[in-house]
């Protein structure tokens, strides 16, 4: 018998993440992002966020490998449209339906470990 190699897959050095501040919900909804290779790559991508000088409800996180927010910029809704490619209602609805998906499963772990500790 063989033994294959399993190839580990680089991880990223850097991430850059799109969120939006929701007014409506008071959450912090998650619009999108992308991890880089290497050092290079995450300081181009980086450098092609154009910053927006007016109010704002969309910034840019720039995440170190541990995902920890190490620097950010407030951006326009339409530089969230052309770095991730939909238009931002389809943006703002898939990240809001995410975040209820991902609070809903925070919200059953908890149950399950009242119910748990209840027993």
């Amino acid at each position: 018998m063989s033994m294959r190699r399993i190839k580990k897959q680089p991880e990223p050095v850097g991430f850059i993440q799109l969120v939006f501040f929701d007014d409506a919900t008071g959450e912090v909804v998650t619009l999108g992002g992308a991890g880089f290779l290497s050092v290079e790559e995450d300081a181009a991508a980086w450098s092609n966020v154009k910053a927006f000088d007016g109010e704002s409800s969309f910034q840019a996180d720039r995440l170190d490998a541990n995902r920890d927010i190490y620097d950010e910029r407030r951006v326009s809704a339409q530089t969230c449209e052309a770095l991730t490619g939909k238009p931002i209602a389809t943006l703002i609805a898939e990240g809001r339906a995410a975040l209820a998906a991902e609070l809903q499963g925070y919200q059953r772990t908890a149950m399950r470990l009242v119910v748990d500790n209840a027993k």
